[in-house]
């Protein structure tokens, strides 16, 4: 690893970007999920009051690419990230044609692991959720070959 860690460490390194919940998209809170199929928690739960809001991986999805995408030139050649773990808290629903505006900003840089602050805000600035993504840099030809071996 090189003194890329150094540069990200004095960088304000920050990534944005809005995205609009589309149906395909959303989890189904209360019914029947379809993909991936499953029954809901509550017994009594009946299909008519299902609702369809922003759920919890497509969320983390979000966060993860905002994450990546600020780092875009700032690893050595040769480098990439993968996620190495992550918190979110829901703070309020955003449903089917919602906007939402993802932050993620590097808080901390501890060799490999680089750390974020993420949040998520509905367009009327209500937050939705935050989060903290740690994201660790490895050397790409290294891992590809590390999932190889493990086919």
């Amino acid at each position: 690893m090189s003194d890329a860690f150094a540069a990200l460490a004095d960088a304000d390194v920050h990534g944005e970007a809005t995205f609009t919940l589309d149906a395909d998209s959303a989890t189904v809170a209360f019914g029947p999920q379809y993909d991936p199929p499953g029954d809901p928690a509550a017994t009594d739960a009946a299909s008519e009051e299902a609702t369809c809001v922003l759920g919890t991986p497509r969320l983390l999805a979000h966060f993860e690419v905002v994450a990546r995408e600020s780092l875009r030139g700032r690893l050595a050649d040769g480098d990439g990230v993968i996620t190495r773990g992550a918190s979110l808290s829901h703070l309020a629903p955003v449903g089917v044609g919602g906007d939402v505006d993802v932050t993620a900003t590097l808080v901390a840089v501890d060799r490999p692991d680089l750390s974020f602050a993420c949040r998520a805000e509905r367009a009327d600035g209500t937050a939705v959720a935050t989060g903290d993504l740690t994201l660790r840099v490895v050397d790409r030809e290294r891992f590809r070959a590390s999932v190889a071996d493990r086919v």
